[in-house]
Protein backbone atom coordinates (compact mmCIF):
# COMPACT_ATOMS: atom_id res chain seq x y z
CA UNK A 1 0.00 0.00 0.00
CA UNK A 2 1.07 3.45 -0.71
CA UNK A 3 2.18 5.26 2.08
CA UNK A 4 0.00 8.37 1.23
CA UNK A 5 -3.43 6.45 1.36
CA UNK A 6 -2.81 6.28 5.49
CA UNK A 7 -0.07 9.52 5.73
CA UNK A 8 -2.10 11.93 3.38
CA UNK A 9 0.67 15.27 4.70
CA UNK A 10 4.11 15.36 4.86
CA UNK A 11 6.12 17.72 6.67
CA UNK A 12 9.73 18.19 5.78
CA UNK A 13 12.93 19.73 6.97
CA UNK A 14 15.09 22.18 4.61
CA UNK A 15 18.93 22.01 5.17
CA UNK A 16 20.50 19.00 4.65
CA UNK A 17 16.85 17.06 3.24
CA UNK A 18 15.72 18.93 0.58
CA UNK A 19 18.07 22.14 0.40
CA UNK A 20 22.31 21.05 -0.45
CA UNK A 21 24.58 23.11 1.11
CA UNK A 22 24.28 25.88 -1.77
CA UNK A 23 20.71 26.38 -0.51
CA UNK A 24 19.34 25.00 -3.99
CA UNK A 25 16.67 22.12 -4.49
CA UNK A 26 17.89 19.56 -6.93
CA UNK A 27 15.56 19.44 -9.94
CA UNK A 28 14.55 15.42 -8.87
CA UNK A 29 13.59 16.88 -6.12
CA UNK A 30 11.29 19.68 -6.98
CA UNK A 31 10.06 17.17 -10.01
CA UNK A 32 8.79 14.18 -6.84
CA UNK A 33 7.36 16.94 -4.23
CA UNK A 34 5.59 18.52 -7.13
CA UNK A 35 4.37 15.16 -7.56
CA UNK A 36 3.38 14.56 -4.37
CA UNK A 37 1.64 18.30 -4.10
CA UNK A 38 -1.12 17.62 -6.68
CA UNK A 39 -1.45 13.78 -5.23
CA UNK A 40 -2.35 15.37 -2.05
CA UNK A 41 -3.76 18.51 -3.02
CA UNK A 42 -0.83 20.61 -1.69
CA UNK A 43 -0.59 19.13 1.72
CA UNK A 44 3.13 20.04 2.17
CA UNK A 45 4.48 21.79 5.28
CA UNK A 46 8.09 23.03 5.62
CA UNK A 47 9.49 23.12 9.45
CA UNK A 48 12.82 24.92 9.39
CA UNK A 49 15.58 26.03 11.33
CA UNK A 50 15.40 29.11 8.92
CA UNK A 51 13.41 31.70 9.23
CA UNK A 52 10.66 31.39 7.06
CA UNK A 53 11.57 34.22 4.68
CA UNK A 54 14.37 32.70 3.78
CA UNK A 55 12.11 30.24 2.16
CA UNK A 56 10.17 32.04 -0.38
CA UNK A 57 11.45 30.74 -3.44
CA UNK A 58 11.08 27.17 -2.75
CA UNK A 59 7.63 27.66 -1.25
CA UNK A 60 6.74 29.67 -4.43
CA UNK A 61 8.21 26.80 -6.44
CA UNK A 62 6.63 24.62 -4.57
CA UNK A 63 3.16 26.39 -4.32
CA UNK A 64 2.91 25.42 -0.53
CA UNK A 65 -0.14 27.02 0.47
CA UNK A 66 0.30 25.38 4.08
CA UNK A 67 1.50 27.21 7.29
CA UNK A 68 5.23 27.59 7.80
CA UNK A 69 7.37 26.13 10.61
CA UNK A 70 10.48 28.11 10.98
CA UNK A 71 13.11 29.41 13.87
CA UNK A 72 13.12 25.71 14.89
CA UNK A 73 9.14 26.45 15.83
CA UNK A 74 9.37 29.38 17.42
CA UNK A 75 7.35 31.10 14.35
CA UNK A 76 4.22 29.52 12.06
CA UNK A 77 3.17 31.43 9.78
CA UNK A 78 0.49 31.35 6.97
CA UNK A 79 2.16 31.00 3.72
CA UNK A 80 -0.94 32.71 2.09
CA UNK A 81 -1.39 35.31 4.07
CA UNK A 82 1.57 35.62 5.78
CA UNK A 83 -0.48 36.45 9.49
CA UNK A 84 1.81 35.05 12.29
CA UNK A 85 -0.06 31.69 14.11
CA UNK A 86 2.25 31.66 16.85
CA UNK A 87 5.71 32.87 17.76
CA UNK A 88 7.36 33.05 20.82
CA UNK A 89 10.81 35.34 21.51
CA UNK A 90 12.85 34.76 23.80
CA UNK A 91 13.47 36.66 26.95
CA UNK A 92 15.12 39.87 25.84
CA UNK A 93 17.57 40.17 29.14
CA UNK A 94 18.72 36.52 28.60
CA UNK A 95 19.07 37.10 24.83
CA UNK A 96 21.34 40.80 25.58
CA UNK A 97 23.04 38.98 27.83
CA UNK A 98 24.23 36.08 25.60
CA UNK A 99 24.55 38.49 22.60
CA UNK A 100 26.72 40.62 24.75
CA UNK A 101 28.83 38.17 25.66
CA UNK A 102 28.85 36.61 22.00
CA UNK A 103 29.80 39.68 20.62
CA UNK A 104 32.74 40.58 23.37
CA UNK A 105 34.12 37.14 22.77
CA UNK A 106 34.25 37.66 19.22
CA UNK A 107 31.96 34.25 18.12
CA UNK A 108 29.51 36.56 15.55
CA UNK A 109 26.39 35.60 16.80
CA UNK A 110 23.16 35.84 14.37
CA UNK A 111 19.62 36.98 15.15
CA UNK A 112 16.56 35.77 13.74
CA UNK A 113 13.17 37.89 13.70
CA UNK A 114 10.17 37.65 12.42
CA UNK A 115 11.16 39.94 9.56
CA UNK A 116 14.79 40.52 9.59
CA UNK A 117 18.04 38.58 10.41
CA UNK A 118 20.80 41.03 12.28
CA UNK A 119 24.81 39.88 12.47
CA UNK A 120 27.82 41.07 11.80
CA UNK A 121 29.03 40.86 7.84
CA UNK A 122 31.67 38.13 8.76
CA UNK A 123 29.38 35.61 10.33
CA UNK A 124 29.37 32.54 8.27
CA UNK A 125 25.46 32.36 8.19
CA UNK A 126 25.25 35.89 7.17
CA UNK A 127 27.63 35.21 4.85
CA UNK A 128 26.07 32.45 3.44
CA UNK A 129 22.72 34.62 3.23
CA UNK A 130 24.71 37.21 1.36
CA UNK A 131 25.93 35.08 -0.89
CA UNK A 132 22.47 33.29 -1.84
CA UNK A 133 21.16 36.73 -2.35
CA UNK A 134 23.72 37.31 -4.99
CA UNK A 135 22.47 34.30 -7.04
CA UNK A 136 18.55 34.53 -5.89
CA UNK A 137 16.24 34.14 -9.35
CA UNK A 138 14.04 36.81 -8.13
CA UNK A 139 14.93 40.11 -6.19
CA UNK A 140 11.63 38.89 -4.27
CA UNK A 141 13.96 36.24 -2.94
CA UNK A 142 16.66 37.87 -1.53
CA UNK A 143 16.41 37.40 2.22
CA UNK A 144 16.08 40.81 4.48
CA UNK A 145 19.33 41.17 6.51
CA UNK A 146 21.10 43.91 8.21
CA UNK A 147 24.87 43.65 8.82
CA UNK A 148 25.27 47.44 9.81
CA UNK A 149 22.99 48.25 13.04
CA UNK A 150 24.02 47.75 16.44
CA UNK A 151 21.98 44.63 17.05
CA UNK A 152 22.96 44.58 20.43
CA UNK A 153 22.10 48.16 21.97
CA UNK A 154 18.62 46.83 19.54
CA UNK A 155 17.80 44.75 22.11
CA UNK A 156 19.22 46.69 25.02
CA UNK A 157 15.87 49.04 23.68
CA UNK A 158 13.45 46.58 22.87
CA UNK A 159 13.36 47.43 19.56
CA UNK A 160 13.33 43.95 17.94
CA UNK A 161 12.61 40.70 19.62
CA UNK A 162 14.75 37.71 18.88
CA UNK A 163 12.69 34.27 18.23
CA UNK A 164 16.57 32.75 17.44
CA UNK A 165 19.89 33.11 18.52
CA UNK A 166 22.67 31.58 16.35
CA UNK A 167 26.17 30.43 16.55
CA UNK A 168 28.35 29.34 14.04
CA UNK A 169 31.36 27.18 15.08
CA UNK A 170 34.71 25.58 13.91
CA UNK A 171 36.05 23.10 16.47
CA UNK A 172 34.83 21.64 19.57
CA UNK A 173 36.79 24.34 21.71
CA UNK A 174 34.19 27.27 20.44
CA UNK A 175 31.44 25.19 20.65
CA UNK A 176 32.56 24.81 24.37
CA UNK A 177 32.95 28.55 24.54
CA UNK A 178 29.36 29.25 23.02
CA UNK A 179 28.07 27.03 25.93
CA UNK A 180 29.55 28.81 28.44
CA UNK A 181 27.74 31.42 28.15
CA UNK A 182 24.54 29.87 27.03
CA UNK A 183 24.78 27.14 30.29
CA UNK A 184 23.89 30.22 33.10
CA UNK A 185 20.29 30.46 31.41
CA UNK A 186 19.52 26.69 30.40
CA UNK A 187 16.76 26.75 32.60
CA UNK A 188 15.27 29.19 30.38
CA UNK A 189 16.51 28.20 26.87
CA UNK A 190 15.96 25.46 24.37
CA UNK A 191 19.38 24.73 22.74
CA UNK A 192 19.61 22.74 19.59
CA UNK A 193 22.29 21.88 16.67
CA UNK A 194 20.35 22.64 13.28
CA UNK A 195 23.70 21.69 11.68
CA UNK A 196 26.64 19.88 12.49
CA UNK A 197 28.15 23.12 13.02
CA UNK A 198 25.28 25.71 13.78
CA UNK A 199 24.48 26.06 17.33
CA UNK A 200 20.83 27.48 18.05
CA UNK A 201 19.08 29.22 20.82
CA UNK A 202 15.08 29.47 20.99
CA UNK A 203 12.76 30.08 24.31
CA UNK A 204 12.47 27.37 26.41
CA UNK A 205 9.85 23.99 24.98
CA UNK A 206 10.03 25.63 21.60
CA UNK A 207 11.16 22.86 19.07
CA UNK A 208 9.87 22.13 15.68
CA UNK A 209 7.86 19.41 17.60
CA UNK A 210 5.92 21.99 19.70
CA UNK A 211 5.37 24.05 17.04
CA UNK A 212 3.96 20.98 15.12
CA UNK A 213 1.44 20.23 17.83
CA UNK A 214 0.14 23.98 18.33
CA UNK A 215 -0.36 23.63 14.50
CA UNK A 216 -1.90 20.70 14.48
CA UNK A 217 -4.05 21.98 17.43
CA UNK A 218 -5.16 25.30 15.59
CA UNK A 219 -5.97 23.84 11.93
CA UNK A 220 -7.65 20.46 13.20
CA UNK A 221 -4.35 18.21 11.81
CA UNK A 222 -4.20 14.50 12.81
CA UNK A 223 -0.40 14.12 13.79
CA UNK A 224 -1.13 10.48 12.91
CA UNK A 225 -1.57 10.90 9.11
CA UNK A 226 1.90 12.77 8.63
CA UNK A 227 5.13 11.46 7.22
CA UNK A 228 8.25 13.80 8.59
CA UNK A 229 11.55 13.97 6.43
CA UNK A 230 14.65 15.44 8.44
CA UNK A 231 18.24 14.79 9.17
CA UNK A 232 19.80 16.49 12.11
CA UNK A 233 18.90 17.10 16.06
CA UNK A 234 15.99 19.94 15.43
CA UNK A 235 14.45 17.21 13.86
CA UNK A 236 14.00 14.46 16.35
CA UNK A 237 11.33 16.19 18.53
CA UNK A 238 9.38 16.21 15.29
CA UNK A 239 9.77 12.78 14.38
CA UNK A 240 8.70 12.00 17.57
CA UNK A 241 5.26 13.75 16.73
CA UNK A 242 4.17 12.32 13.39
CA UNK A 243 2.83 9.29 12.24
CA UNK A 244 5.70 8.33 10.31
CA UNK A 245 9.01 9.63 10.32
CA UNK A 246 11.35 9.23 7.42
CA UNK A 247 15.72 10.10 8.50
CA UNK A 248 17.94 10.57 5.94
CA UNK A 249 20.71 8.46 5.16
CA UNK A 250 23.30 12.12 6.20
CA UNK A 251 21.02 11.96 9.16
CA UNK A 252 22.47 12.14 12.91
CA UNK A 253 21.82 8.52 14.65
CA UNK A 254 19.55 9.32 16.85
CA UNK A 255 17.03 10.66 14.34
CA UNK A 256 17.91 7.36 12.84
CA UNK A 257 17.27 5.20 15.77
CA UNK A 258 13.60 6.64 15.58
CA UNK A 259 12.49 6.78 12.22
CA UNK A 260 10.56 4.11 10.28
CA UNK A 261 12.57 4.09 7.35
CA UNK A 262 16.00 5.49 6.56
CA UNK A 263 16.15 6.46 3.04
CA UNK A 264 18.99 7.97 1.17
CA UNK A 265 21.21 10.96 1.50
CA UNK A 266 21.12 14.97 0.81
CA UNK A 267 23.36 13.94 -2.31
CA UNK A 268 20.97 10.85 -3.61
CA UNK A 269 17.66 12.96 -3.54
CA UNK A 270 16.48 10.94 -0.11
CA UNK A 271 13.12 12.70 -0.28
CA UNK A 272 12.43 12.42 -4.06
CA UNK A 273 13.36 8.38 -4.13
CA UNK A 274 11.00 8.35 -0.62
CA UNK A 275 8.17 10.22 -2.54
CA UNK A 276 8.41 8.34 -5.65
CA UNK A 277 8.70 4.46 -4.68
CA UNK A 278 7.01 4.52 -0.89
CA UNK A 279 4.21 7.31 -0.98
CA UNK A 280 2.64 8.21 -4.03
CA UNK A 281 0.89 5.20 -6.03
CA UNK A 282 2.35 3.47 -8.54
CA UNK A 283 -0.55 3.38 -10.77
CA UNK A 284 -0.45 7.22 -10.41
CA UNK A 285 3.44 8.44 -11.05
CA UNK A 286 2.75 8.40 -15.11
CA UNK A 287 0.06 10.78 -14.99
CA UNK A 288 1.31 12.88 -12.00
CA UNK A 289 4.57 13.09 -14.11
CA UNK A 290 2.60 14.39 -17.21
CA UNK A 291 1.07 16.85 -15.25
CA UNK A 292 3.46 18.30 -13.32
CA UNK A 293 5.19 19.11 -16.81
CA UNK A 294 2.04 20.41 -18.00
CA UNK A 295 2.00 22.90 -14.99
CA UNK A 296 3.53 26.35 -14.45
CA UNK A 297 5.14 26.07 -11.13
CA UNK A 298 6.46 29.65 -11.18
Amino acid sequence: MSLITKYPYIITDLDGTITRKDFTISDKTYEALRMYQLASDYKLILASGRLDLMTKEYADKLQIKMPIISCNGALIRDSITHEVLFQRTLDQNIALAILTAGVSQGLNPVIYTANMIYGPEEADRIQMVLNYNKTASKPEYQIEVDTTSDFVELVRQNKIQPLKILFSFDSPEKLTQIKKITDPFNEHLECVFSQKDLYDIQALNISKGSAFKILCDIKGYDPSQFISYGDNHNDIKLAQSVGYPVAMGNAVNELKQIAKEVTLDINEDGVAYHVINKVLAPADLAQLFIAVKNKKWD
